[in-house]
């Protein structure tokens, strides 16, 4: 292991999710089978809210279901090494794929858990809709907002859109395949698909931009734009 590793590295995280499959085979074997046949995680991402490690592949058409699944484990538990115990985590699953590990700290996850060190707990699976994927998603970043500004943003028609391997979560349409998205840390963009600089930062949080916005798309006009 290479002592310079500050951040959880891709490969850390494929050891441990063949660690999980591995130890879900007789409770879900689809994971351990889908995984085998899968492609290679290309990237991982780290966001604060929800505090977690984002899984990014590309898909093998060969694979897909026929009724695509998305559902929350509960109940896998991995070893903290700082306290000395096992300890409960979340995982997502799409198409039977880890897709997500929600966890506190997870830039340090190789330096706090002993991904090698799993157990099996109470398991249970909350079933996620895909329509209401990206909406689940977008929800979770912007969690700590009120409900009067969330009413001000079109999060029921919200879309994940991945730029340069970076992934941003929409939350209003500017038309003409334009929009205001946001990123898995909360920051703020304007995205704009004919302007030479596509992705542009306009906020590093949800409450500097309803600042700006305040409920008007108006006053984002000029800013989609430049």
């Amino acid at each position: 292991m290479n002592i310079f590793n500050f951040k959880s590295t891709k490969r850390q995280i494929e050891i441990f999710e063949g660690n999980v499959a591995e130890i879900l085979k007789i409770n879900f074997p689809n994971i351990k089978e889908t995984l085998a046949l899968s492609p290679k995680i290309y990237s991982i991402q780290f966001s604060t809210k929800p505090s977690a490690i984002h899984l990014l592949r590309g898909y093998n058409e060969e694979i897909l279901p026929e009724l695509e699944t998305n559902f929350d484990l509960y109940g896998v538990k991995v070893f903290n090494k700082k306290r000395n115990q096992f300890e409960d985590i979340t995982l997502f699953f799409h198409n039977d794929l880890l897709a997500l590990i929600e966890v506190e700290n997870p830039k340090k996850f190789h330096k706090i858990y002993d991904y090698n060190q799993l157990q099996i707990g109470e398991l249970r699976t909350k079933e996620i809709n895909i329509e209401n994927l990206d909406k689940k998603n977008t929800l979770d970043i912007l969690k700590n907002i009120s409900q009067d500004q969330l009413n001000q943003l079109e999060i029921d028609d919200a879309i994940e859109i991945e730029c340069n391997k970076n992934v941003y979560y929409t939350i209003l349409d500017m038309e003409e395949g334009n929009y205001i998205a946001i990123d898995k840390s909360g920051k703020v963009y304007r995205l704009n698909h004919d302007h030479i600089e596509k992705v542009k930062g306009i906020s590093n949080d949800i409450d500097s931009f309803f600042a700006i916005y305040k409920g008007r798309k108006s006053n984002l006009s000029e800013i989609m734009y430049n």
